[in-house]
């Protein structure tokens, strides 16, 4: 089974993306764009947790969409640098489940204040026919910090562990387990449904050189790492990884396609010529962090011999 038989086309995804690009202003980073406001650079960010909502749904478990609305957006801004300042989210109900609003809206307040940023308002919205259980998405409000430093070759790439597949691929994964099933010694629920990573120590690493660079490994996994590489390429090896990737792979996904779409476990990559002080600094903030690669000439990003595209 593949990404587009569960309803999941990347390639059309990509086309949309690219019309989408014709009508964008602003100055271009790797993951957002922004304006200079009166010597502060400012960007809007927006994305959402997509359909592990229907999961979290089922299992109970509404605080952590709203807390992962808020960290899918988080995690991206800070590879350009930024820190969020301010949260609005949207809260899509179909008729019936209502009651779980104020579920999913505790998860956003504990993300907000684990951030250090306000939450300013949002909508909530019952949209009959339109949402098939709850619809949650996040903007955010964020200022340039610092600026990362383009990598170069022979540059390590040093991974930071994700919590499992964070939010992404989950109308695949919903084909392929039940939520009640067993899966690496626990269940589904238990495996695939953590939180999303809190990555904002990430800019303290940039702050201090550590890092030069990041990239946060989401939708489209390892060729995200292509937005900060630029014509660069890189040579990864995932000598770890989760047991949750294994048996995806023995559900019918090709390896292939698995690399393609899943984090593999690590959820940023960081770009360093210092690995070992990354690790070490990394790990003293509270993130486990492993060396998995280095940058290389040619454009190519090979994972585990893989061609990522």
């Amino acid at each position: 089974m593949r990404y587009r038989d569960a309803g999941v086309d990347l390639e059309k995804q990509r086309q949309i993306h690219r019309e989408a690009e014709k009508a964008l202003g602003g100055a271009v980073g790797s993951y957002v764009r922004w304006i200079n406001l009166s010597n502060v650079e400012v960007t809007l960010h927006v994305d959402g947790v997509g359909t592990k909502t229907l999961w979290l749904l089922e299992a109970g478990k509404l605080e952590t969409a709203g807390w992962d609305c808020v960290f899918v957006n988080v995690n991206d801004v800070v590879c350009d640098g930024f820190k969020t300042l301010a949260v609005v989210d949207y809260i899509a109900l179909s008729p019936g489940v209502e009651e779980v609003g104020s579920e999913v809206l505790r998860g956003v307040a504990k993300a907000v204040e684990k951030v250090g940023a306000v939450l300013l308002g949002g909508e909530t919205a019952l949209m009959p026919d339109v949402v098939n259980g709850v619809d949650v998405v996040c903007t955010i409000l964020a200022v340039r910090e610092v600026s990362p430093k383009p990598p170069a070759v022979g540059d390590h790439i040093v991974g930071l562990a994700s919590t499992g597949p964070h939010a992404n691929g989950f109308s695949l994964l919903r084909r392929l387990f039940k939520l009640d099933e067993s899966l690496c010694g626990a269940s589904v629920s238990e495996v695939l449904l953590n939180p999303v990573a809190d990555y904002t120590a990430v800019l303290t690493l940039m702050r201090e050189g550590l890092a030069k660079a990041a990239a946060h490994i989401t939708g489209g996994s390892f060729a995200k790492l292509k937005r900060v590489l630029g014509p660069l390429g890189a040579e990864i090896e995932l000598v770890e990884k989760p047991c949750w990737v294994f048996e995806i792979m023995k559900r019918g996904v090709p390896p292939g396609e698995v690399y393609r779409v899943f984090n593999m476990g690590v959820g940023m990559a960081l770009f360093t010529d210092a690995p070992l002080d990354l690790i070490k600094r990394a790990e003293d903030l509270g993130l486990r962090a492993f060396h998995i690669g280095e940058v290389k000439p040619g454009g190519v990003v090979r994972v585990d011999g893989l061609v990522i595209s």
